[in-house]
């Protein structure tokens, strides 16, 4: 999945700040905006990178982001439930915890979670225009916790000058509906864009041996602002807020009457930036803000009234990043950060400095090498490096390969619960990592790539439900061990235009996840996706979309053996006018019966109409 610079001024920008050599066209073709620190021609990037353009997403015919991204290579989603239930996303084996998220640049992973991780359960498609998912590796580039991946959002854009903009109702099975608008303005020093999206589903029961539905609610709202004051001075900001309500079930069934035991959201995040040239070197300051508060009401065991538990979560980060063009073929990037993480009970702070080179050997090698120090508050310092190399064997193969190094230290949470409760300290999580890949493209038809890859996951973080070595042996209440952890495998994807107006998609991952005591949990070691889409006769568009998932198991330790599923969503179109569509979408289109986790539900046949335009 690839996308083209549309906006001009971006364009200007890349060509401002990439080796000369990639300034000989005009068209710089499909880009990369973050797997290194500047823009990138994705031909030029030795990082694996998927993307998802702004028409995928809305074409898709999955209700949760999270399901959606799940059709990638590498990337596997695992719910307890419905939309707004706990969902993680793995990249290549590894969970939430080792891949944080960025909206519109200010990252949303919750730092009073159990392992600093977000949850993608609530995340629907609505307002969404671009999305890249990076793999292997990218604390270099990203800071702590980034072991095994970084997701970045995008937020509605503007793609046009002059006022602009798009809105979409839907409506359901399960009581859903959901309605999202963007608004953009676009000129030649200008970007708005702001979206808002709300969503209400009354679900169904999240428990596989429950009965009542488990509903969810959520209101999104997104601003971004660019501004160019003078040919070399740029400022913008980011603005985030999500307001959600959703009913969950605990493992076992949907608790003692009333039974509805609920989470409630609220988050904040915000970001300012400023870019200003000087010759050779453009400099980048920007701080941002992220304040998640959240309150669950659970039995915790039948019988048992609610209990409300808070968590609160807070991350402010200072940032500075100078790009220095050396010459005609390099490229260097120097940077420091500044991030402090508290909740109600814990925090901690970490300093970083980074440096970057981006290097043309030739016209057709390019090399990325990325080193960065964090010094962590409580755990010292610790450093971590990417090199990266794309080989353009000719006009239409490119050889990728990637080896780096990930960091991440325990979370808030994991490091309160442990201090208390174990005479163990607990050391950072590192990871190493290796990817191999070779792409080869068919003209403007079709491309085919593969990719294998390791990762070496040493002091992994394992929950220990009764202390091995508690601080008090009268209470052996649970704390963690450290393991590790190595999931190594081989990616597959492709795609081809059949004729002119139908084209099929592929993704298969193979995946081997494991720890020393056995096979990872909730990784399938086959993991496949077949799509076709095209347009029929007098407007009418539509596809089929093909999930098949084996060889798992629920828990950690090779336990627990989770039958093999197939899946089939569809959507159909009809495209009233040039700015209007009506659409019918269909989850699980064969009813297939089946649990992603052990005892918890997933949808059956559900359909869902919806009308959504463009002005």
């Amino acid at each position: 999945m690839h996308s083209t610079l549309k906006a001009s001024a971006a364009l200007a920008l890349l060509l401002a700040h990439t080796p000369a050599y990639a300034q000989e066209a005009f068209d710089l073709g499909e880009i990369t905006l973050f797997s290194n620190q500047v823009l990138t021609e994705l031909s030029r990037s030795g990082t694996t990178t998927e993307v998802v353009t702004e028409d995928e997403i809305a074409d898709a015919p999955e209700t949760s982001l999270s399901d959606v991204l799940a059709t990638l290579p590498g990337v596997t989603a695992t719910a307890t439930g419905g939309v707004g239930a706990q969902t993680t996303l793995r990249i290549r084996g590894l969970g939430a915890g080792y891949v944080p998220v960025y909206l519109d640049g200010i990252e949303i992973s919750d730092p009073a979670s159990t392992g600093a991780g977000y949850n993608w359960g609530g995340l629907t498609t609505g307002g969404l225009s671009r999305i890249e998912v990076l793999k292997g590796g990218q604390s270099a580039r990203f800071g702590v916790n980034a072991a095994g991946g970084v997701v970045n959002l995008s937020s509605y854009r503007p793609t046009k000058d002059g006022f602009s903009g798009q809105s979409a109702v839907e409506f359901g099975a399960y009581g859903t509906k959901s309605a999202s608008l963007g608004l953009g303005f676009m000129d030649e020093r200008t970007e708005v864009g702001f979206s808002l999206s709300k969503f209400e589903t009354d679900g169904f029961s999240a428990s596989s041996s429950g009965a009542e539905a488990d509903g969810y609610s959520a209101t999104r709202a997104n601003l971004f602002v660019k501004y160019e004051l003078t040919d070399h001075a740029r400022i913008g900001a980011a603005l985030l807020s999500i307001d959600s309500a959703g009913e969950f079930d605990e493992f076992g069934g949907d608790g003692a009457a009333p039974f509805d035991e609920t989470n409630e959201n609220q988050t904040l995040g915000a970001r300012v930036f400023g870019e200003f040239d000087t010759g050779a070197v453009t400099h980048e300051i920007s701080a941002s803000y992220f304040d998640i508060d959240r309150v669950s009401y659970a039995t915790h065991w039948s019988g048992s009234p609610l209990v409300a538990t808070e968590f609160d979560g807070k991350r402010r980060t200072l940032g500075y990043k100078a790009t220095y063009q050396e010459n005609e073929n390099t490229l260097w990037t120097f940077g420091l950060d500044h991030m402090a993480e508290e909740t109600a009970s814990a925090s901690a702070d970490v300093n970083s400095a980074y440096v970057e080179t981006a290097f043309a050997m030739s016209e057709t090698l390019d090399l990325t090498g990325s080193l960065r120090y964090d010094d962590h508050s409580d755990l010292g310092g610790q450093a971590t490096g990417r090199v990266a190399a794309a080989y353009r064997v000719s006009d239409d193969l490119v050889l990728r390969a990637q080896a780096a190094t990930g960091y991440k230290p325990p979370s808030l949470f994991q490091s309160t619960t442990n201090a208390a409760n174990s005479t163990v300290t607990l050391a950072p999580e590192e990871n190493t990592t290796f990817e191999l890949g070779l792409e080869k493209t068919y003209g403007e038809v079709g491309f085919v790539r593969a990719t294998a890859f390791y990762n070496d996951l040493e002091n992994h973080l394992v929950y220990e439900g009764t202390c091995s070595t508690p601080s008090d042996p009268l209470n052996t209440s649970y704390c963690y061990a450290q393991s590790n952890f190595k999931s190594k495998g081989l990616e597959l994807s492709g795609g081809f235009d059949l004729n002119e107006t139908w084209a099929i998609t592929s993704a298969y991952t193979y995946t081997d996840a494991y720890r020393p005591t056995g096979r990872a949990g909730r990784v399938p070691r086959h993991d496949l996706h077949i799509g076709i889409n095209g347009e029929f006769a007098n407007g009418f568009a539509g596809g089929l979309g093909v999930n098949y998932i084996a060889d798992r198991f629920d828990r950690d330790n090779g336990s627990t053996p989770m039958p093999d599923y197939t899946t089939v969503n569809a959507h159909v179109s009809y495209k009233v006018n040039d700015s209007t569509e009506a659409y019918l979408r269909v989850v699980n289109l064969f009813d297939e019966d089946y649990e992603v986790v052990n005892g918890f539900n997933t949808s059956g046949r559900a359909l869902y109409f919806g009308v959504r335009a463009s002005f």
